[in-house]
């Protein structure tokens, strides 16, 4: 006998094997007593509100735990997480979308011995220095200043540059391309004739 497919909320994004059965509880609080009179757009307008304020809110003392765990472990599965909080299933799907909402971490699904688990991976922050650029826009070609004068943008083999050439004109191995980003790295301005470089 075929095993039921499980049903997705519409609300908390949580699967049941029946969803009449199911309360929701995010569903109770977005649509309150009030749905009836409410168009689909207000009401998913509503839900999106709601998870705005998931998004910006700070973490609870529970939430805070299993990030602390999954922060330890770098990545996990469900069952495994399951086991060390020692939580509801249901709860603990609570908190992950939260934490997913709040981009801390990753959620993938995977297909481990006949079944589909959640795969958790921590979402790696990193600091980024930005540096104000000072652009003349008195200047004809201030344009390419604006992109840190990015040989693509003027190249005169653009149309020629796609990924089935093997050596020349080929984005993943295009010389101007890799002279623009380690110069680019280096703080310097990149200057290109495309003229001497194609003569070398």
């Amino acid at each position: 006998m075929a095993k039921k497919k499980k049903e997705v909320c519409p609300y908390c994004g949580n699967s049941f094997a029946y969803l009449s059965r199911h309360k929701c509880k995010v569903k109770e609080r977005v649509e309150g007593t009030e749905e009836e009179g409410k168009s689909d757009t207000e009401r998913r307008l509503e839900r999106i509100a709601e998870r705005k304020k998931e998004e910006g809110r700070s973490l609870r003392k529970d939430e805070r735990i299993v990030l602390n765990i999954i922060s330890r472990e770098k990545d996990i599965y469900f069952d495994e997480l399951l086991e060390l909080t020692k939580k509801e299933r249901i709860d603990l799907d609570k908190i992950l979308n939260t934490l997913s909402l709040q981009s801390k971490i990753h959620v993938d699904r995977e297909l481990m011995e006949a079944s589909w688990t959640k795969h958790i991976i921590l979402s790696e922050s990193y600091d980024v220095k930005i540096k104000d650029l000072n652009i003349d826009r008195n200047k004809p070609d201030f344009i390419l200043d604006v992109f840190s004068r990015q040989p693509c943008l003027i190249c005169p083999f653009a149309s020629k540059c796609n990924n089935t050439n093997l050596d020349q004109y080929n984005p993943k191995h295009c010389p101007w391309f890799s002279d623009w980003i380690n110069i680019s790295l280096e703080g310097k301005i990149y200057n290109i004739n495309f003229e001497v470089t194609k003569d070398k």
